[in-house]
Parts: C-alpha cells; structure tokens; sequence
C-alpha cells in the first residue's frame, strides 16, 4: 500500500508540476482531453508493469532516470530554440508524451516489485486530482519573475529537470 502510495505521489507530481504551467499560461482544454490525458497514463503505468512483472529483473532505475533525462533535456532545448509557443502545437499529445516519460519507468519498477496492479487506476486518478489543482493554482497565480519570462520558463523546467536527472540519478 505504502509503494501505491508512493507512485501516485510522483506521477501525481507531474500532473500537479505542468497543470500549474498550464493554468499559468491559462491554456486550458476539454474535460475530456482531460480525462483522456490522465486515462492514458494509468494505462500506460498497467502496460508497463505488466512488462517489469514479465521481465522479473531489476532494471537499474538509475538508466531509467538517466534515460528519461536526456529525452527532458533534449525536448526542453529542442522546444527553446524552435518555437515561443508553449509545447508545440498539439498541447495534449505532447502533453501525454512528456508525462509519460518518468510513467513508463515507474511502471517497470512497480512490477519488479510486485505492486498490486490496481495501482494504475490510483496513479489515473491522483495525476487527474493533482492536475486541475495545479491548473487552478497556477491560474490564480501571479509572479512578475514569470510573467516576465512565459515563453522560455516551460523550456527551463523541462531543462532543469533533466539535467538533475542526468547529474544526480
């Protein structure tokens, strides 16, 4: 129960990371692009443990973290020196693809460590949760530092975090 826990938090955490950019830039979709979004990362999260609790051996979350790094830093500098608009053009597929990057290695664990595979209806449902809350926080939200830099600041998240990632898994 403890690991389910632990799960929801961190893919709970992304939801809650880019629905307050989203509120942000108040850039907002459908409910049900909504429920689409977070329908797909809990079965993106069962697909993958399916395969960890298959393959049965420890796969280093040390390369996955490194590996998810990289694809952070590459769409982050890609995005940086491409575009001023915000993640491309079709906000909910890049959306789904960013999110699911950290999704599918935390998919892989939980079957290596024989999570309960209810779990990806719990992680659907806290990233859903977290998700309006941080659009609804970051709509009300009013910084000069980022209302100065919204059209770089999705690009220096998406950097930040995989250069930690790179750096420091």
């Amino acid at each position: 129960m403890l690991t389910t826990l632990l799960f929801c938090m961190l893919i709970g955490f992304d939801g809650l990371l880019w629905g307050a950019i989203i509120g942000y830039k108040r850039v907002y979709f459908s409910l049900g692009q909504l429920l689409f979004l977070s329908a797909g990362v809990g079965v993106i999260f069962f697909f993958t443990y399916l395969f960890g609790s298959l393959v049965g051996v420890e796969i280093s979350t040390s390369l996955l973290n490194r590996l998810s790094g990289m694809v952070f830093l590459a769409v982050g500098l890609l995005q940086l020196t491409h575009s001023g608009r915000f993640l491309f053009a079709r906000l909910v597929r890049n959306l789904f693809i960013i999110v699911n990057i950290d999704n599918i290695g935390y998919g892989v664990v939980s079957g290596v460590q024989e999570v309960h595979p209810v779990t990806g209806v719990f992680v659907a449902a806290a990233f859903f949760v977290l998700f309006v809350f941080g659009m609804v926080a970051g709509s009300s939200a009013r910084f000069k530092f980022l209302a100065r830099n919204n059209k770089v600041l999705p690009s220096l998240i998406l950097i930040v975090i995989g250069t930690y990632k790179l750096l420091f898994s």
